[in-house]
């Protein structure tokens, strides 16, 4: 490979990098998910709630900033080729392109795994790669870490999940970082959450609790 060919993949990552910048924060960092689903077995729902930090994950380069700064950089679009290197977890950047490659085509598709379109599998595997819970709508597959929220980790292109561990998203309650409560359903029927109310509903905004008990009376 060429230096030119090399600076001219660096100059795509980081603009991939700073588009999709704006995208991960308003779909992850600014909300709030509760979800349900019947892939779930360790426990009956996950709460997704990411960081600014988690987006460095979902490049996959090494930087000497911290995963704030390079998560604000690449917000405030002043990321430069110089604030990063393309290796990642040790490898150099040969070993590492790939990954990072892949990684970047399915940063346009993170926008959609949010729903109940989406499959769902739980305790996630893919080669050295362990997580909570993933989700995929077909494009992509998104792996969160549970802490005990649950976190963006890792991305990949594809499908990566097993579908015989997998299973739809029954429900997902969505509310603003800002707030304390689920107050809104982001997408299936508020039905679905009648079995789990008991466990959740000190977590559910009031006029959510009174449609679930108007439903279940």
């Amino acid at each position: 490979m060429t230096k030119e060919q090399q600076i001219s993949f660096k100059s795509r990552v980081c603009s991939t990098a700073i588009r999709y910048s704006r995208i991960y924060h308003s779909q992850y960092v600014s909300f709030d998910y509760l979800i349900f689903s019947d892939a779930f077995h360790n426990q009956p729902y996950y709460i997704i709630s990411a960081e600014k930090s988690n987006y460095l994950h979902l490049i996959g380069v090494s930087t000497n900033l911290s995963p704030n700064e390079f998560f604000e950089k690449c917000f405030n679009g002043t990321l430069c080729e110089s604030d990063f290197e393309l290796s990642s977890h040790g490898y150099d950047a040969k070993e590492s392109k790939g990954s990072i490659r892949r990684k970047i085509k399915a940063l346009p598709y993170i926008d959609k795994l949010i729903s109940c379109s989406s499959l769902i599998e739980e305790n996630f595997q893919k080669n050295a790669v362990s997580c909570a819970i993933a989700s995929s709508d077909g494009l992509c597959t998104l792996g969160f870490a549970a802490t005990p929220k649950a976190r963006p980790k890792t991305l990949l292109i594809g499908n990566e999940l097993n579908i015989s561990k997998a299973s739809s998203i029954k429900i997902i309650l969505k509310k603003s970082r800002l707030e304390k409560l689920f107050d809104n359903v982001q997408s299936g029927e508020i039905g679905e959450i009648i079995p789990y109310y008991d466990i959740v509903k000190d977590m559910l905004g009031e006029e959510l609790r009174f449609q679930i008990e108007s439903l279940k009376n």
